[in-house]
């Protein structure tokens, strides 16, 4: 069956004077190479430039395609206009609100066991001796979708934690770290609210055993996590048990769900000749003190070339059967210009 690609009617409503910017628009087909003018290509999410804005005729548009996260530009007549968000196949609905939604960059240490303070207020901490930062450990770090504190405390005392996390819910006498911008600092959970604790020395913490990985979630770009060097924190991040598929340099390793083809899971990324179902985790592959080969910290140079490698998950194609798939990511550039 031929698939028609999008047109006005895939669009809101308007007299084309909306502002572009941070918007998901619809490209006009003839801009596109022959072989991608089909409905998954023709999603764009703008980020800026002066054509963004109905006032500045011929300026361009710059920003992404949200089927491969390449990069791009456009004129802003090269657009129907802004998409009808109610249209949308759930693979760009759910590629969509990632990129839309807030996030904050965060770190979470929790008491060690032996610390009398375990779940005490901030006034009891106080006032038997203080915030000590070599008591507490580091459980997890990374981006959560959240707009502030609360919205961290919420995400961390549901089944949404985030991939990777191993500890016990947040809760009174947890760290939480805001890694930037302007509330950048270290709070203390207190029994209501959060107090800040301006002298929290993060090195004396214990955080030997956290490790950087790469985390791929369908539809979802790819993020640095620090996870704990565990089990656990392994098989929270893939779902169930998990299944390593090594790469040919034997640089890294990936990590997935080893009953991925019989748990529903949907496609995600081609890891060499394999498709990996379902969320994954990328991390290094090396050896430990004693020899045995291990899994370890991704090097800022494989983060950055993983990341790019695999900024994007296969789509299923409109117009073949639900087993066929796509990998958009690594694709020659889609646009003609």
């Amino acid at each position: 069956m031929e698939i028609k690609p999008l047109n006005k009617e895939s669009c809101i409503s308007g007299n084309n004077e909306e502002c572009y910017e941070n918007k998901l628009l619809i490209l006009k087909p003839e801009v596109l190479r022959e072989e991608y003018r089909m409905p998954v290509c023709q999603y764009f999410y703008a980020k800026g430039g002066f054509g963004c804005y109905p006032d500045r005729i011929g300026s361009k548009v710059f920003g992404e395609f949200l089927c491969d996260g390449e990069r791009a530009q456009f004129w802003r007549s090269d657009f129907w206009g802004m998409a009808d968000e109610t249209q949308l196949p759930e693979w760009a609905a759910i590629r969509l609100k990632d990129l839309a939604e807030s996030k904050m960059n965060i770190r979470i240490f929790q008491l060690k066991d032996y610390a009398d303070n375990k779940f005490m207020s901030y006034e009891f901490t106080t006032e038997h001796g203080g915030v000590y930062a070599a008591n507490y450990k580091q459980i997890w770090g990374g981006p959560v979708a959240a707009t502030g504190l609360d919205d961290v405390f919420k995400k961390c005392n549901t089944d949404e934690k985030p991939l990777g996390y191993c500890g016990h819910s947040l809760s009174v006498s947890d760290i939480v770290e805001i890694c930037d911008g302007t509330d950048k600092g270290f709070y203390y959970v207190d029994t209501f609210g959060f107090k800040n604790v301006d002298d929290f020395e993060i090195d004396k913490t214990d955080h030997s055993e956290m490790y950087k990985v790469l985390i791929l979630e369908n539809d979802k770009k790819p993020y640095v996590a620090e996870v704990r060097h565990d089990l656990h924190s392994m098989q929270h991040i893939v779902g169930g048990l998990i299944e390593p598929v090594y790469f040919e340099d034997n640089s890294a390793i990936c990590w997935c769900n080893e009953e991925f083809l019989f748990n529903g899971s949907k496609p995600n990324r081609i890891i060499g000749n394999t498709l990996i179902h379902g969320p994954c985790f990328i991390s290094g592959d090396g050896y430990d003190a004693e020899g045995e080969r291990d899994w370890q910290s991704l090097t800022d140079d494989q983060i950055r070339k993983f990341s790019e490698q695999f900024r994007s998950s296969v789509i299923l194609k409109e117009e073949q059967s639900d087993d066929e798939c796509e990998d958009m990511s690594e694709d020659e550039d889609i646009s003609i210009t």
